[in-house]
């Protein structure tokens, strides 16, 4: 094995290829121990003299989770490595000592289980912390103090501000979702404990031990059973779950096909068997067999299953008769992440396991799905396919086509601008090249961070912003001269440090004496403050959750999404069309423009402030008792007679005609946690009491959580 080890480590280090890098891991996890240690330290030399990329970063992580030990000089590189992945805002010397990434009392394996939390919090996602055994949504992690805020979740627990140090040892983290609060909000008779084992496999964004699983329940759903109540649902939910995944038995000495397994293990198994075997196409018999299993297998279990379910489908595509390969996809759509029903209305997160998947079988899947597929429908999942996965499927689909969808969609990742720019010399089409513009660069960087698949490409587009000498020429290019329009992006560039806007500024002003001019003239000193006052503004955050209808908060985040996809382009347009007509003195178009510019620009950031902070609530899962809460009906007496009803909801909720109250309000504030019979004091200054308090009427609940 040692030296199976170096020939490996040698041939990495001669041809850093992905299978060779795989090869080398799998060999290290198998003989993880202190000679194994020694001889990877020519590797880690070898890389040591140059600057890490995100890959290589990421390999030092995954070979850390092996096990090895934390020799001196691996320790050394393992540092590099996690600077590499931190992004910038995040990479500051608290963080990184709450990582435990210069303890060395800490294992390699125990500081890449804490960078990859790190690497996995973001805002909004659903905290459970083992030590106190609370639930919490994450706020913006605070860099110079080393804290993250938590709020509320699923009206359990208060404001706080946990040690990170804290957070990266023991926390479960998922991404949140209407169907995570199920696995908090305690009842009577809570949610089946083979749900709440799906729902966190669905959700989890870090692995999650069996026994912090349990105690997740016990401290969630679970909590009003008693200690035996809770053993037989945990028992009986886990037998479950086990006889639903395990593969029934084939009868001594019979020969099973592929197509006659029961679960995707036992296929994935029949199916490597067979391909040792110099299997040939399938027979119509098994094509027919696969699409009845296809069309039986839970979503739950494809979803769960990613990865075996790739290499099923990959392996069963290689060998379908390219005749029956659309009945073998007519049975999978809709049934897996891989191929949705609707590309175009399916979340960014669904298409995050392409990016789970090795490059050898996306070609496959590619090929496979080339052959059946419309060319719109390749394209609609294109738009939100990670950046490997789009080089296997981008041969596929026309310029054409691409264009056309970006049309109907709207606005593109930091992948699909990275793959348009990376195959600018192979497509050669001005249309698609167009979009590399410094407008949709800032507002996908600018954007809430992605889930973690896309980090990569997200981070490397920010890097070429800042270093890539041709890429800031193309960019310049983009502005059609137009130095007015790149202080305006570029003061919204909310992402970018004080220096990296300095940096920046600096290095586009060398390649374009317009922008020079500009910048001299003054506009340079604005930019610098508008990033200065943002610092300043974020030196203390002050984190408030706000609570809102589903409703409401669809229709805030549909304002922002038309604000920055259709609104401002046309705005854009419209400036140059008023910069045509000449004299800047006389042009009332000119002037119009810049004050719907204006508004649009204030709209916007009022929009991503409040978004940053909103907490949906479903108003089905609010429980109603005798104290007014959002999401109950609530009858109140004024002036000793007068009797009202109100409906208390959310903040952006608020509707007089329909007797919607937010609970941002006077008269909402006065009586939000306020009990049946209890007295209050009115807007007024009149008194007032609380009647009575009921749940909303059905069809308001079912309007509201739309």
């Amino acid at each position: 094995m040692a030296e199976n080890i170096e020939d490996l480590m040698l041939r990495v280090i001669d041809v850093p290829k992905p299978e060779n890098l795989e090869a080398l891991k799998k060999a290290v996890a198998a003989n993880a121990d202190g000679e194994c240690a020694e001889q990877l330290e020519m590797l880690w030399e070898e890389w040591e003299n140059r600057k890490l990329s995100a890959p290589e970063a990421k390999y030092i992580l995954d070979i850390a989770k092996t096990g090895i030990p934390g020799k001196p000089f691996f320790r050394k590189i393992l540092v590099s490595a996690v600077k590499t992945m931190l992004p910038p805002y995040i990479a500051q010397a608290p963080v990184v000592k709450a990582a435990g990434v210069r303890d060395d009392s800490k294992s390699p394996r125990e500081i890449a289980e804490r960078v990859e939390r790190l690497l996995a919090l973001r805002s909004g996602s659903v905290i459970f912390l083992e030590s106190s055994r609370r639930w919490g949504v994450a706020g913006t992690i605070d860099a110079m103090n080393a804290s993250l805020p938590m709020m509320p979740f699923a009206q359990v627990g208060s404001n706080a501000a946990v040690p990170l140090e804290i957070v990266l040892k023991d926390a479960a983290i998922l991404a949140s979702g209407p169907d995570v609060s199920r696995l908090v909000v305690a009842a009577a008779v809570p949610v089946s404990a083979a749900l709440f084992r799906m729902t966190v496999a669905k959700r989890q964004l870090t692995a999650i031990t069996e026994e912090r699983l349990k105690l997740m329940a016990r401290s969630g759903c679970a909590r009003k059973l008693d200690d035996a109540a809770f053993e037989r649902y945990w028992n009986i939910g886990t037998a479950q779950t086990q006889s639903a995944a395990a593969p029934a038995a084939a009868a001594p000495g019979a020969t099973r096909r592929a197509c006659d397994g029961r679960s995707l293990k036992e296929v994935q198994l029949l199916l490597l068997k067979e391909q040792e075997a110099g299997a040939g196409e399938f027979a119509a018999d098994e094509v027919t067999a696969f699409c009845g299993f296809f069309e039986k297998l839970p979503v739950a279990t494809a979803l769960r299953e990613t990865k075996v379910m790739a290499e099923v489908l990959a392996l069963v595509l290689d060998r379908t008769p390219e005749t029956s390969l659309k009945t073998i996809f007519d049975s999978l759509v809709g049934k897996t992440a891989f191929f949705p029903k609707d590309p175009a209305a399916s979340p960014l997160a669904t298409f995050a396991v392409w990016g789970e998947v090795s490059s050898k079988l996306l070609e496959k899947l590619c090929a496979g799905a080339a052959k059946v597929f419309p060319g719109e429908y390749l394209a609609g999942c294109a738009l939100k396919l990670p950046l490997k996965a789009l080089n296997c499927i981008g041969p596929h689909i026309s310029n054409e086509l691409i264009c056309s969808s970006l049309g109907s969609q709207r606005g593109c990742g930091a992948d699909l601008l990275l793959w348009i720019w990376k195959n600018r010399k192979k497509r050669h089409d001005a249309n698609l090249l167009s979009l590399v513009n410094l407008d949709n660069v800032s507002r996908i960087l600018s954007a809430e961070e992605p889930p973690k698949v896309y980090l990569a490409a997200r981070r490397e587009l920010h890097s070429m912003l800042l270093d890539d000498w041709a890429f800031q020429s193309h960019l310049i290019a983009m502005l059609d001269d137009d130095p007015v329009m790149f202080g305006s992006i570029l003061q919204g560039a909310l992402f970018l440090n004080a220096g990296e806007r300095q940096s920046l500024m600096v290095k586009l002003a060398r390649q374009s004496k317009e922008i020079q001019e500009y910048l001299e003239s003054g506009a340079g000193k604005k930019i610098l403050d508008a990033g200065k006052a943002h610092n300043e503004s974020t030196d203390a955050p002050v984190f408030e959750a706000t609570y809102t209808s589903v409703k409401s908060h669809q229709a805030l985040i549909k304002e922002l999404d038309d604000i920055i996809n259709i609104h401002v382009p046309e705005n854009r347009e419209a400036l140059k069309t008023a910069r045509a007509h000449g004299d800047f003195r006389e042009n009332s178009e000119f002037d119009a423009a810049k004050e719907r510019r204006n508004h649009l620009s204030r709209r916007r950031s009022e929009l991503e402030k409040e978004l940053a902070n909103i907490q949906p609530v479903l108003m089905k899962q609010v429980e109603v008792t005798d104290t007014a809460v959002i999401g109950s009906t609530v009858e109140i007496q004024l002036d000793g007679n007068r009797v009202e009803k109100y409906y208390l909801l959310g903040a952006w909720d608020g509707d007089p005609e329909r007797r919607f109250l937010s609970y941002r309000t006077r008269l909402g504030k006065d009586l939000l946690n306020c009990k049946a019979g209890e007295n209050f004091t009115a807007p007024d200054g009149k008194p007032g009491k609380l009647l009575a308090v009921t749940k909303l009427p059905a069809e308001l609940i079912a309007e509201l959580d739309a």
